[in-house]
């Protein structure tokens, strides 16, 4: 039996050849793609981030902006009372309330706690002088958040003085929890984006979309409590990846601080889905990578491998002695060099049979 006739372990040049083109490519998608695919997740996330910042003020502004008109209305009010008309109080109580859709209840109330003069004439005559909003109003302008079954109610108190600036009584309106909640639930749906209000205990007050389902989590928590500002959180929610953000103040203008903070959630595949057309170009590129270096593989066995492996082949059958001529290899200077080897060993070979 000849050399030829025994199967080889070792691979053949043009196995070797696609294998090697496609160890290449992995290779390539190893090196390139993975960190590319990377870098679109931060490139999406730090859009998110920029997503959940801007919708963040968008929405500070507009609830910002109402409560601080309200609030200069409190001014105006406080500085028109006049505790000695009674007619006059009533009045302007009633006239403060059906001025805003916010506002359920205005009242002027005497420094012993008693509400002097209020809304229609709610809790006219009643002792508030155990309400938080009573007690720290009369130090100076207060927002007091307070909760009930009805839902959440703001206070807002500021001292009416005198004309030597002496605090004589308290002008008080009480804000609508649910006023609000509409407010921020309207921007947060034109924005897109899941909101939650957090007050001065990071307890919710607000919320709107998945927030509704489930409250913050230990570290929202401690960011809204450290008053840091604001910061990207990834986490993933339903096991999808989501951006957070903590704002620390909801509310800013001339006014006392209210201590609430906003909460911004959006989905990354939000970003993400801003790079589609990028992958999706980059995904054919990499198949027309692919099959580039698939043809350029097969171009290049065929023609320059090919008639090696059929040198190599016929190499063999004349060292086992077969009469053959060896095939005519002009691609290559190796293959040229092998053909004519081959060539004149086989004319020698003939000569010395015919010599024996």
């Amino acid at each position: 039996m000849s050399h030829t006739d025994h199967d080889s372990n070792h691979p053949r040049i043009i196995s070797t050849l696609f294998a090697s083109a496609g160890i290449a490519f992995l290779l390539a998608i190893v090196v390139f793609i993975l960190p590319f695919q990377r870098k679109v997740e931060d490139v999406a996330i730090r859009a998110q981030g920029d997503v959940a910042r801007h919708s963040a003020q968008s929405i500070q502004l507009a609830v910002s902006a109402l409560v601080e008109r309200e609030w200069d209305s409190l001014v105006g009010f406080s500085a028109y009372v006049d505790l000695d008309d009674h007619d006059g109080m009533r009045v302007l109580t009633d006239a403060a309330a059906m001025a805003s859709e916010g506002i359920t209840w205005a009242a002027v109330v005497g420094l012993d706690g008693t509400v002097m003069a209020s809304t229609l004439g709610k809790d006219q005559g009643a002792d508030v002088s155990t309400a938080p909003w009573f007690n720290q109003g009369l130090r100076g302008d207060t927002v007091q958040t307070a909760s009930s079954g009805e839902g959440s109610r703001i206070f807002l108190s500021r001292p009416v003085r005198d004309a030597y600036g002496q605090a004589i009584g308290l002008a008080v309106y009480q804000l609508q929890g649910a006023w609000l909640d509409r407010v921020v639930q309207s921007a947060a749906a034109r924005l897109e984006v899941d909101v939650m209000v957090l007050d001065t205990n990071s307890e919710p007050l607000f919320a709107y979309g998945d927030w509704t389902k489930a409250g913050p989590s230990a570290l929202i928590r401690s960011r809204a409590e450290l008053g840091t500002e604001f910061e990207v959180i990834v986490s993933s929610h339903d096991d999808a990846p989501t951006v957070s953000g903590v704002f620390p103040n909801v509310i800013e203008g001339s006014m006392p601080p209210f201590g609430w903070s906003l909460v911004v959630q959006v989905p990354v595949t939000t970003g993400a889905t801003a790079m589609g057309s990028a992958m999706s170009s980059l995904i054919w590129t990499l198949a027309g990578l692919f099959a580039a270096i698939g043809v350029l593989a097969i171009v290049f066995a065929y023609r320059y491998l090919q008639p090696l492996a059929n040198l190599a082949r016929e190499a063999a059958q004349i060292a086992n002695g077969e009469s053959i001529f060896p095939s005519e290899a002009t691609r290559t200077y190796e293959a040229e060099q092998l053909s004519n080897a081959l060539a004149r060993f086989q004319a020698r070979m003939h000569r010395e049979q015919g010599a024996g």
